[in-house]
């Protein structure tokens, strides 16, 4: 199946710090942990070592992660109050630090502890924001879409498995023509108006994709963009959180567009899921940039490719 121009990579994402705002580049180095920097740090309950996200608390997209990499730190901002800046090395070492058992889904993991600052940092602005998550309340029980995870055994020298703070596969593609689907069936049923369409940002995906058909990604299995070729999985079962506006950590009073996903993209493995966007791994390592020509080397064959359920 043709696609209407040559598909193009328009956007990169990475997300350091997990269910935290997005910072954009123009370029990114690929590795088999997928784009250097994407979700190295996560926010964890003290009590129970349990991660935390925007499900739980909206107000996570208002922190704002920078990077400086002239002076290798990361910097924790509070997007819409007072609260001071905390910088905190981008590459601790980890030979220093406290070493947790933490929980992501249902992985036990062993993570290394940023200090005490870093967590009254957090600890302050979500008391800051108290008020702001109560109104924008999301399940903090929500069930892991994916039923699993995603992981990757270590090198035979390495002892245990790695992989970064992603829900699922370490790099995850989003395709602009498929967005503008959902945005217009959402007009068509009244849900939004072409003033409030969503993007791509709520699907916090890493590299967004111009220039194809329409769902064209459902046939697709191997691609290439710049030095970099990707294996791609499956469509990614969504949960709550593309229903906040990543802007403001607001949710969506007409709530967010899962219930029209699990409607029309559900797939036989995932009867129950609402997918959009793809799980993807790097197989190979390199360069992306914006501008980049998305190669397609391998589709899935004609016949076989999972289609959508009817509802």
């Amino acid at each position: 199946m043709p696609a209407l121009q040559n598909p193009t990579l328009s956007n990169i994402h990475v997300y350091p710090i997990k269910s935290c705002h997005s910072v954009q580049l123009n370029e990114s180095q690929v590795g088999n942990l997928g784009l250097v920097n994407d979700r190295r740090f996560m926010f964890i309950e003290e009590a129970n070592g349990r991660f935390i996200t925007q499900r739980k608390y909206a107000s996570m997209a208002l922190v704002r992660p920078l990077i400086d990499l002239t002076n290798k730190t990361l910097i924790l901002t509070s997007y819409d109050d007072d609260q001071a800046d905390l910088e905190l090395p981008l590459y601790p070492d980890t030979t220093t630090m406290e070493q947790r058992t933490v929980k992501l889904w249902k992985d036990t993991l062993t993570a290394f502890d940023m200090g005490d600052e870093a967590g009254k940092w957090l600890e302050t602005f979500l008391v800051n924001h108290r008020a702001h998550d109560v109104a924008n309340n999301h399940n903090p029980d929500d069930p892991d879409p994916q039923e699993g995870h995603y992981s990757r055994p270590a090198h035979q020298q390495l002892n245990g498995v790695h992989s970064p703070f992603s829900d699922w596969s370490p790099v995850s593609f989003g395709f602009q023509a498929s967005m503008d689907a959902v945005n217009q069936a959402l007009i068509e049923r009244g849900a939004i108006n072409q003033d409030n369409t969503i993007g791509l940002d709520r699907f916090r995906n890493n590299i967004s994709i111009t220039g194809t058909l329409p769902w064209e990604e459902d046939t697709w299995l191997v691609v290439k963009i710049g030095e970099v070729t990707f294996y791609m999985i499956r469509p990614i079962g969504r949960c709550t959180v593309p229903g906040v506006d990543q802007d403001h950590g607001v949710k969506d009073k007409w709530g967010g567009p899962l219930a029209y996903l699990k409607e029309t993209r559900s797939f036989v493995e995932k009867p129950n899921d609402g997918c959009f966007c793809v799980d993807v791994v790097p197989l190979t390592s390199g360069v992306i940039r914006v501008g980049d020509k998305v190669e397609v080397l391998e589709r899935i064959p004609e016949g076989k490719e999972q289609k959508p359920l009817a509802k």
